[in-house]
């Protein structure tokens, strides 16, 4: 018998950062008004979907857009497992005051001075689907989380980006993803 498992992955919405491209990673920025929009239209998406269970990144962004597109419910998990990644000195920056493109291409950016590089964010993301994988078999799963991870999981899914440049899986705020693991 084959086993699946569809996940649904919605983006944090907009937040002023995002508008003024400055690197957010765990920084943790809330929603503007346009954000707090765009959840809602992203619940219309998954709206009337019954959830086995919910996931969401701990930071404010991801906890609202959560709220605005999915409700309030107690069973949320909260793992930071699916937050974004950690770019140490250069969260706050400007896109344009850093080499934004090879911070996000394989094998060009693993120093310290970058916070985390893109092998310790894909354990950190590929642990997290493992265990998906391995305890949530013929179930819908919901996960609220970040572009970086959704970057990670399309990775995972179907394989290195196009010269290895993780950019190329970009997805817009509150957009919705979906992957399923078949066995």
């Amino acid at each position: 018998m084959q086993e699946k498992i569809m996940i649904y992955v919605i983006r944090h919405g907009q937040t002023d950062w995002n508008k003024e491209f400055k690197i957010q990673g765990r920084i943790d920025i809330p929603l503007n008004e346009v954000g707090i929009e765009q959840a809602k239209e992203a619940g219309k998406m998954i709206e009337g979907k019954k959830f086995d269970a919910v996931f969401c990144s701990p930071l404010t962004r991801t906890k609202q857009t959560c709220f605005y597109a999915y409700g309030n419910d107690e069973n949320i998990i909260y793992d930071a497992r699916i937050q974004e990644r950690d770019f140490g000195k250069q969260e706050g920056l400007r896109r344009d005051e850093v080499d934004f493109v090879a911070y996000w291409t394989e094998g060009t950016q693993e120093n310290a001075d970058c916070g985390e590089t893109i092998t310790q964010m894909t354990q950190r993301v590929v642990s997290f689907l493992d265990e998906l994988k391995a305890n949530y078999k013929d179930k819908d799963v919901l996960l609220v989380s970040h572009g970086g991870v959704i970057m990670i999981m399309q990775a995972y899914f179907y394989g290195p980006p196009k010269d290895n440049n993780y950019l190329n899986y970009l997805v817009t705020n509150a957009s919705v993803t979906t992957f399923d693991f078949n066995d």
